[in-house]
């Protein structure tokens, strides 16, 4: 969780107000200090704190996390907040980028891009291709999900270092060290043209199936989302096929990459592995342990969808419902996961172990 998000926890919300509810306290149009600038955003209250800071969500489906000495001025709407179209949301974009960038539109997806059009259709394409399929996958377990609230958008640069140039202002060093990512305050994801062609559709369709399962109610941003699920939704949609010209095409395919370091990790993997995945995120955010985290979520994942999908499906919604800046403890996790499976962790370890040794 950003480190601007931990240090807003500690005021102690007073309101906070769960996806769905929140039409009913209408929207405020809002002025603050965003470093060196100005702000003005109209905007629907997700949480309010007992100092005066605020969470917004504003009519783009930015969401700002403001603390009280930055907020100039509130005034107060009991209209329900309309997002803005995708036509405004193009308007803006430009005007936020500048000269060099243009907008491919689909269905679905704004596009900026200061790379080739033929890259930017081409990667448009690919996040069509996963919107379709998304949707229906989740009609498919019985659970229709909502269409976007707001435009999604996308932005593709045309080389690493511009990469870096925008990156590094959203997610600081960790941008030396991604091809892609969907940053959850803004709502956009941003990728850029990456040589390794396989990779890059990988990278793609991980951040774009983050971007959706926020943007459908499969999520809610800024709740305790374990990154085990996130991480876990986003490699079990990503994984590439490389017998089809356009590297991927079936959602839940077997995620070589991930399999062959669970493989790895498999034989020293320690007994607590299982439940210092689920307890918290720690083990995500070391460079020593990412790996195996990753190739665990997705393994868990693919064994919970094949195994006991209905539990899983349910245990999802669950944590769909939860609240803004809403952190549960580390046994509080571990006993929601139990109760949603009818098992102890002990238990369902056992079978999840012996069902990944039959996987090819």
């Amino acid at each position: 969780m950003p480190r601007l998000v931990i240090i807003f926890l500690s005021c102690l919300a007073v309101r906070s107000l769960l996806p769905g509810t929140d039409l009913a306290y209408g929207y405020e149009t809002v002025t603050f200090r965003d470093g060196d600038e100005e702000q003005t955003v109209i905007a629907k209250i997700m949480v309010e704190a007992q100092d005066g800071g605020l969470m917004l969500c504003a009519e783009d489906g930015h969401i700002w996390t403001l603390q009280p000495e930055q907020i100039l001025s509130r005034e107060s709407n009991d209209q329900p907040l309309v997002p803005i179209t995708d036509d405004e949301m193009e308007r803006r974009l430009l005007a936020e980028l500048g000269d060099g960038f243009s907008i491919y539109r689909t269905q679905h997806y704004v596009v900026a891009y200061n790379s080739s059009e033929v890259y930017a259709r081409q990667v448009a394409a690919m996040y069509e291709q996963l919107y379709r399929g998304f949707f229906t996958y989740w009609k498919n377990q019985y659970w229709k999900l909502p269409e976007p609230e707001y435009p999604l958008v996308s932005v593709v640069l045309r080389n690493h270092d511009a990469f870096l140039k925008y990156a590094t202002k959203d997610i600081g060093e960790t941008a030396n060290s991604v091809i892609g990512y969907y940053h959850l305050a803004s709502n956009r994801m941003i990728t850029f043209n990456v040589p390794d062609f396989e990779r890059n559709v990988s990278t793609i369709i991980h951040e774009a199936t983050h971007q959706l399962a926020y943007n459908c109610g499969l999520q809610a941003r800024f709740a305790d989302n374990p990154m085990w699920v996130s991480e876990g939704l986003a490699t079990f949609f990503e994984a590439p096929d490389r017998r089809n010209p356009t590297r991927w095409r079936n959602i839940g395919r077997v995620n070589q990459v991930n399999l062959l370091r669970w493989r790895r990790y498999a034989p020293n993997r320690p007994a607590e592995s299982l439940a210092t995945l689920l307890a918290d995120d720690q083990r995500f955010r070391s460079p020593a342990s990412a790996a195996s985290a990753y190739a665990e979520c997705w393994a868990l994942t693919y064994f919970l969808i094949k195994t006991r999908r209905k539990e899983y499906v349910e245990y999802l919604r669950t944590l769909s419902t939860g609240r803004p800046l809403a952190e549960k403890s580390r046994k509080e996790r571990i006993e929601l996961f139990e109760q949603a499976f009818d098992t102890t962790l002990a238990e369902l370890d056992k079978d999840f172990v012996t069902f990944l040794r039959r996987v090819r």
